[in-house]
């Protein structure tokens, strides 16, 4: 399986935690649905679209990335209908707060088998034809670098989103092979995050139809099995099935 990866930089970003409502929470990482997005605003194509893009094709892909910061931003909303008014005026007005990431810098891979469709998907990252964004419209992100790679294995993880709950896997395995080495964290790092929308239009109303499990990395992990991904300046990063 061939490959490409992106360096994006952005000096915001925000991906809603879905866990959350009221506070608008961010992953520390983009998931797999801000993916499809962002490779669809480099094709040219619509959110109904860019899926559509990735239905007809198996791709896998990997997410990498840091930052150095965060900040919340407060939002006032309307609501839409008579009723929400008059529950807005009891409850002060609409009003959440936003967290953002700051200085990022986010590394992307888009692996395949289908290189024709592959080398498509890497020309629309080098010749954009729509503005790229990390999770909000107004958080614009510079593609600094797309470069090959090739699909390989490893099992040393950091600052990364990796399939399934791998902390749970380890510990399936700790009888097997003792060489790992895990974190626990105040902060929840295993999520299930949607995959795929049923969407009304091309850019209508959206609903989730189908979710996975995904384990976002901080940092260093040592698996005791090895998982698929590519090694990127002597970085590697997991990849999984889109």
């Amino acid at each position: 399986m061939k490959g490409f990866c992106v360096e994006i930089v952005s000096q915001t970003a925000s991906f809603r935690n879905p866990e959350f409502q009221n506070f608008h929470k961010t992953l520390d990482l983009p998931p797999p649905t801000t993916i499809v997005g962002l490779a669809g605003a480099a094709l040219g194509l619509s959110p109904l679209m860019a899926q559509d893009f990735f239905d007809a094709t198996p791709f896998h892909i990997g997410i990498a990335g840091h930052y150095q910061g965060k900040m919340r931003d407060t939002w006032k909303y309307n609501r839409r209908t008579k009723a929400m008014h008059i529950y807005d005026s009891l409850m002060d007005g609409g009003v959440i707060q936003r967290e953002h990431l700051v200085s990022n810098q986010f590394t992307l891979a888009f692996c395949s088998e289908h290189l024709e469709r592959l080398q498509q998907l890497k020309t629309a990252f080098e010749f954009p034809v729509f503005a790229l964004t990390m999770g909000n419209s107004d958080a614009l992100a510079m593609i600094k670098k797309v470069e090959d790679v090739e699909v390989t294995e490893g099992n040393k993880l950091q600052h990364c989103v990796a399939e399934g709950d791998i902390v749970g896997e380890v510990l399936k395995k700790a009888n097997e092979n003792f060489q790992f080495s895990i974190y626990q964290s105040s902060e929840p790092i295993r999520f299930d995050l949607p995959m795929r929308f049923s969407y009304k239009s091309d850019y209508g109303k959206r609903v989730v139809n189908r979710s996975a499990t995904f384990t976002f990395v901080g940092e260093d992990m040592q698996l005791n099995y090895k998982v698929q991904g590519v090694w990127l300046k002597q970085r590697f990063i997991p990849i999984f099935s889109l």
